[in-house]
């Protein structure tokens, strides 16, 4: 709930233009949030608001004042260790915003299969989806999309067991 607000704050002062650019530098926070010494610091009453937004700003190589402004609110509202979930929250807004998903495929599939899964995802979601090989020894293939909630398997042993179970109904 908090975290919707503080995104929703954030798309509605950004232009286009700089959708992306902010996006980009909260997604570098958010990788080095993970790091123990990063609340450390982000949290010591020894640096002050100013110089923690400096370095954060730093951090995610991003100058734009709207961004730095944002990141003064999360401090001032000791906020910053939402970072994560504000990541999340923006790369689900950002992407419906631009009608561009990303997801992975896990198994062995070649290239061509991916372009060909990736191409009919998009026409079933009339939007641009963007696939990632996750090479593994899968019997099988899955395909997920979080953001869309998209989760298909093709697992041979589920295939097996739905013939035999065919097979047994029919007898």
């Amino acid at each position: 709930m908090i975290v919707d607000k503080y995104v929703k704050a954030l798309l509605l002062s950004l232009n286009e233009n700089e959708v992306v650019e902010v996006y980009e530098a909260v997604a570098k926070l958010s990788l080095v949030a993970k790091e123990p010494k990063f609340i450390l610091l982000v949290k010591s009453p020894l640096l002050t608001v100013d110089e923690k937004v400096d370095f954060l700003s730093k951090t995610a190589e991003c100058e734009n004042s709207k961004f730095k402004n944002f990141l003064r609110i999360l401090i001032e509202n000791k906020r910053i260790d939402l970072i994560k979930e504000i990541y999340k929250k923006l790369y689900a807004e950002v992407s419906k915003m631009f009608n561009t998903y990303a997801g992975t495929v896990i198994g062995k599939v070649s290239e061509d299969t991916l372009k060909a899964i990736e191409d009919k995802l998009s026409k079933e979601f009339n939007a641009t989806i963007k696939l990632k090989l996750k090479d593994e020894d899968l019997k099988g293939i899955k395909v997920l999309v979080d953001v869309l909630d998209v989760e298909i398997a093709v697992v041979e042993d589920r295939i097996k067991q739905n013939l035999i179970d065919t097979i047994i109904k029919a007898i």
